[in-house]
């Protein structure tokens, strides 16, 4: 018998899915999935409006784990964030 939480049981689900993914982040029941394209975005959107509320993309930036800039220029990874909630 496993010990997962109701939110680690949903991340696996969805890891699962088959579709492209940077990161996903359950926080109670808010969903978060971060993609590196529009298009992944867009398939995560209309997978997550299948069980859940969808709250919208949004586009953002993301710090490289390896700086090629500078610190004042720090080198940014351009990324989609799909949210929804789970009522």
């Amino acid at each position: 018998m496993t010990d997962k939480t109701p939110q680690q049981e949903i991340k696996a689900v969805l890891e699962r899915a088959g579709l492209p993914y940077k990161t996903i982040e359950v926080y109670g029941s808010q969903i978060v999935v971060t993609c590196r394209s529009l298009d992944a975005a867009d398939k995560w959107k209309n997978l997550l409006s299948k069980f859940a509320t969808f709250r919208g993309l949004s586009h953002s930036v993301d710090y490289a784990k390896e700086n090629k800039g500078t610190c004042l220029n720090p080198t940014t990874i351009e990324v989609w964030r799909a949210f929804a909630c789970i009522v």
